[in-house]
């Protein structure tokens, strides 16, 4: 049986000199580097994800009151209290904004990808060649592309790959990774899936017991490190309400798209189905282990249940597809030598340098929002209460402090009735007129093709402005 080797023996004599001397083997150890690299050109861009721009106005919030859990001071409509639970990349992402703009928001997004990207490569080449690892890394990367923004759900795709590389180490050697209980504190500060940790302890202790790679006593000992890691998790400047904060999201995940079902045209849960294609090979070869069985499976959940957990899901089963292809090939893993070593530093360090010149005429203005509306928003009075769509709130909220957006992408914030009102007020619906009339709206952001603009304008609200895609209105005087 096999289950994620380490390394296979490696040949000698003339049949190894010659491999080492194939062109493949010449080129092999600059690969990993090149795929980092492109890890880090590849997503440069202007910033396009709602959800950074709250981010940023959550680091600024929290250095200057240290307020971890709060009613919302950005915004109107807010019905739940807010954990800061992310707030550790939050404040992050504030100084790289402070500091240099959003060419620096876009040059740390960079950064943090090529960092997952490190993590990939220590878990997948422990396990395969640099050229096995290379291809997995790239297809890795496609299957996370959907998810790569300036958010704290990187956090999560690093940490879950040193995870998943610890236990199978653990697995290997039956010693227990303390350090991934600190870890999981650090975790617990910058990510709401913070719980992924520990759980790949947890499935990875009950694959050992399966697999009959040691006995219970052995496994009671193991169990510790996931145990530990929660309870630390009660202990950070949130405090238990972090155990809370998922629940805040359970009767709101139908009215976000990211929480639903991955759709057969998405291009990452493909790339993922490829990931496990090799695994998938060793099972019908009758050749895998309880454990390896018990990550791909909950891969093969998490790729198909959300679309928000592609991602997730090709990380922790990179390092199974890395050594079963592994296992396939008849070429053994070499060792890692210093000269890729060096190439996996210096190639991506060398792209991130290119990525800093090319920030700032590259990632100067945001790809979402209405920044052709700043002087008439500008214009607006301190605290006006604005209808806004939910993809420009966050960006109101950072462009416009003084404002008041009524709809953001916090959905943990309100009801599901608060936002089952937003959607009959942007669609136009019977009774539109509820959600601005509850909410005491003085004025409207709404995107150019909402069924609701022709509705507003036919009851007195007045258009002042238009640009980017959005229109601005004025409320009925």
């Amino acid at each position: 049986m096999v289950a994620l080797p380490e390394a296979r023996p490696l040949e000698r004599g003339a049949e190894a000199g010659a491999r080492r001397d194939s062109p493949v083997a010449r080129i092999g150890w600059l690969l990993p580097g090149a795929v980092l690299a492109l890890f880090a050109v590849k997503s440069l861009g202007p910033v396009r994800d709602p959800d950074t721009f709250w981010h940023l106005r959550a680091g600024e919030h929290l250095l200057s009151t240290g307020q971890f859990v709060l009613d919302d001071p950005f915004g109107a409509g807010a019905q739940r209290p807010w954990i800061l639970n992310q707030w550790m990349p939050e404040v992050l992402l504030h100084g790289a904004d402070a500091a240099f703009g959003l060419p620096g928001v876009a040059w740390l997004l960079c950064l943090a990808t090529v960092l997952v990207g490190v993590c990939l490569w220590v878990a997948c080449r422990r396990r395969s060649s640099a050229l096995v690892t290379a291809l997995v890394l790239a297809v890795a990367f496609v299957a996370m592309g959907g998810s790569l923004s300036p958010r704290p759900q990187l956090v999560t795709f690093g940490l879950a790959a040193l995870s998943v590389d610890a236990w199978w180490r653990t697995l290997a050697d039956g010693r227990a990774r303390w350090w991934l209980v600190p870890i999981t504190w650090l975790w617990a500060c910058s990510h709401g899936m913070w719980f992924v940790g520990p759980g790949i302890g947890v499935l990875a202790v009950v694959g050992g017991v399966l697999d009959g790679r040691w006995r219970l006593r052995r496994a009671s000992r193991l169990v510790l490190v996931p145990v530990l890691s929660v309870a630390v998790a009660a202990v950070t400047p949130v405090g238990p309400r972090l155990f809370l904060s998922p629940f805040q999201v359970a009767d709101v995940t139908p009215f976000v798209s990211e929480w639903q079902a991955t759709s057969l045209g998405d291009p990452g849960l493909w790339a993922t189905l490829a990931l496990l294609v090799p695994v998938a090979v060793l099972v019908r070869r009758r050749e895998l282990r309880w454990t390896t069985a018990l990550f791909a499976a909950v891969a093969v959940y998490l790729a198909f249940s959300h679309s928000r957990t592609v991602a997730l899901a090709a990380v922790i089963v990179a390092p199974l597809a890395a050594a079963a292809l592994q296992s396939l090939l008849p070429v053994p893993r070499e060792p890692v030598a210093r000269s890729e070593r060096v190439a996996t530093v210096v190639l991506p360090a060398a792209a991130l340098a290119l990525v800093a010149l090319l920030a700032p005429s590259v990632a100067s203005r945001p790809a979402l929002g209405a920044p052709t509306l700043d002087r008439p928003l500008s214009a607006l009075p301190a605290g006006t209460v604005v209808c806004s769509d939910e993809a420009v709130g966050g960006w109101l909220e950072w462009a416009h402090p003084t404002l008041r957006p009524t709809m953001d992408t916090r959905v943990e914030i309100r009801t599901a009735e608060r936002i089952a009102s937003y959607h009959r007020f942007v669609t136009g619906a019977a009774v539109w007129q509820e959600y601005p009339t509850e909410l005491h709206c003085d004025a409207a952001l709404l995107a150019n093709d909402s069924r609701v603009l022709t509705l507003m304008t036919g009851a007195s609200w007045t258009r002042t402005a238009a640009g980017d895609g959005y229109v601005l209105l004025a409320e009925p005087r």
